[in-house]
């Protein structure tokens, strides 16, 4: 059986999506395409997604939301080796931004995204800034990988992925990341965090009603943000999936003493992505986690 789940994690993760690296991209996206339709590649992954988002939310085409979500999926794997084997000239050619843009002044700010479409290009599109970029990231260890050594190594090379795509100075969650987080906060430095991640803790989070249920978001960016005064930029990715284009869509900024101001806007920024386009976001297989 582990034999199994390693070889079907060497289609999926590593296989499939690599085509990205040696293909040229239009025609790598046609094939993607045709595959996202196929209940054969992520099945798993995809059924589970399914599942969960249908006992919250109300989805009426599931075979449209299962192609979509694993388009997303499949995308989101293979921009680990586009932004590997890629050029600036890609990103220019195949990445669009809207809204204002990236600071062009040297205060800090975060910058805050979500589990939703594909993100490796706007960490390169960041960088062209030259600002010293700084991400908060959870820790794993092999241990949590048991019997799943391929998925293991996939998750080591996203990290690698990370730091080639700009992320000089990645900073682990754990309890002395705050501190650390103060520091990596100067002028001409940004730092990069994830806002929808799961929390286990019963205090310092967030109540969200998703789709008419409560789930619980982390309260550690707010309180980072308010406490040093520092501004929020929310951005995030789509998809475009009939050309597979990216967009980065970049907010005006935001700074605020207030953690419940902060909160109530990274809580709209974070609803509107996810109910324009549910399948993009990619937690849905573990939104149990977050109730």
């Amino acid at each position: 059986m582990k034999l199994k789940r390693n070889l079907i994690d060497l289609i999926e993760l590593f296989l499939l999506p690599a085509l990205a690296a040696v293909l040229p991209w239009p025609f790598c996206f046609r094939i993607f395409k045709s595959v996202a339709i196929l209940d054969c590649f992520y099945r798993a992954d995809v059924r589970r997604a399914l599942g969960q988002a249908m006992s919250i939310a109300k989805i009426t085409d599931t075979n449209a939301w299962a192609s979509a979500y694993r388009l997303t999926k499949l995308v989101d794997h293979a921009d680990l080796y586009l932004s590997l084997f890629r050029t600036r000239r890609w990103l220019d050619r195949y990445v669009t931004v809207t809204g204002p843009g990236w600071p062009k002044d040297g205060a800090p700010f975060l910058a805050v995204t979500f589990h939703w479409g594909a993100g490796m290009w706007s960490l390169r599109h960041l960088d062209t800034t030259d600002r010293h970029i700084s991400g908060l990231m959870k820790g794993f260890d092999i241990s949590e990988f048991s019997g799943r050594f391929v998925r293991y190594c996939y998750v080591k090379l996203r990290s690698y992925a990370i730091s080639r795509a700009g992320v000089r100075n990645i900073i682990f969650l754990d309890k002395s990341s705050y501190f650390r987080l103060k520091k990596a906060i100067r002028p001409g430095s940004c730092l990069v965090a994830l806002f929808d991640v799961p929390t286990m803790r019963q205090r310092n989070i967030i109540n969200v009603q998703l789709f008419g249920h409560n789930i619980r978001l982390p309260r550690g960016l707010v309180h980072l943000a308010a406490k040093e005064g520092v501004r929020i930029i929310t951005y995030s990715v789509s998809i475009d999936r009939e050309t597979g284009f990216r967009k980065i869509n970049i907010s005006e900024p935001i700074i605020s003493g207030q953690e419940e101001e902060l909160s109530e806007h990274l809580v709209r920024e974070f609803k509107k992505i996810v109910y324009a386009d549910s399948p993009s976001w990619h937690c849905w297989e573990y939104i149990d986690l977050f109730i």
